[in-house]
């Protein structure tokens, strides 16, 4: 799973293609939305956790 979302304190929702990174800040044109909802957060925690129970597991395997 590669999301670019995550909730701060059942609070806050951030999502957006921004990386916080010195060029992710200072070079790129990427949006970076913070939404305040406490349901917004819930909504995606419940998204977010049905998504990783479900998820596979991938094991790393080495060449040889």
């Amino acid at each position: 799973m590669h999301l670019k979302r995550y909730q701060i304190d059942g609070r806050l929702l951030r999502s957006g293609a921004a990386n916080f990174s010195a060029s992710g800040l200072k070079r790129q044109d990427n949006d970076l939305i913070i939404i305040e909802s406490a349901g917004a957060a819930a909504a995606f925690k419940r998204a977010f956790d049905a998504r990783f129970v479900g998820g596979e597991v991938l094991l790393a395997t080495q060449k040889q």
